[in-house]
């Protein structure tokens, strides 16, 4: 699966593996607000010269999501938990209005998943996050703001 447990201040922690994650951000595909929360997706050029794809909340310096070819020809994405734990947190919204901005969010991500798949990663197969068993949990836990 392509989950962090944590990742920080350039420093990836998944599992017993860590990795140097350094990113500069290229190109801003789509910046959205959605309930609180302000989204930019960018084009980022990673260590070693690999492009992937990060999607940054509030103008935090490390990403939420970030798409990036681990294997040959395969793009995992990867979810900050600590970032995702603090909207979750700190939402003040009703269940309703958390199903309509979780929607709206997913529906954003599908579309940013889209762009990088045929623009950035064309001939890789990306694991896509809309598409993954992962998004029931972060639906659930969002939806009903419970931090597992």
């Amino acid at each position: 699966m392509g989950l962090f447990l944590f990742f920080n201040k350039n420093l990836i922690i998944l599992g017993d593996l860590i990795v140097n994650l350094m990113l500069h951000k290229l190109i801003c595909l789509e910046n959205l607000q959605i309930g609180t929360v302000h989204f930019s997706a960018f084009v980022v050029n990673l260590d070693g010269g690999n492009t992937g794809f990060a999607l940054f909340i509030n103008q935090e310096n490390d990403p939420i999501f970030i798409f990036r070819k681990e294997k040959k020809n395969e793009v995992s994405f990867h979810v900050n938990e600590e970032q995702f734990f603090w909207i979750v947190k700190n939402s003040q919204f009703t269940p309703g209005e958390r199903q309509d901005f979780f929607a709206e969010f997913v529906e954003f991500l599908r579309l940013m998943e889209e762009k990088v798949s045929n623009y950035v990663f064309k001939k890789e197969k990306l694991i896509k996050f809309t598409n993954s068993r992962d998004i029931v949990r972060y639906k659930y836990l969002y939806l009903t703001g419970e931090i597992s």
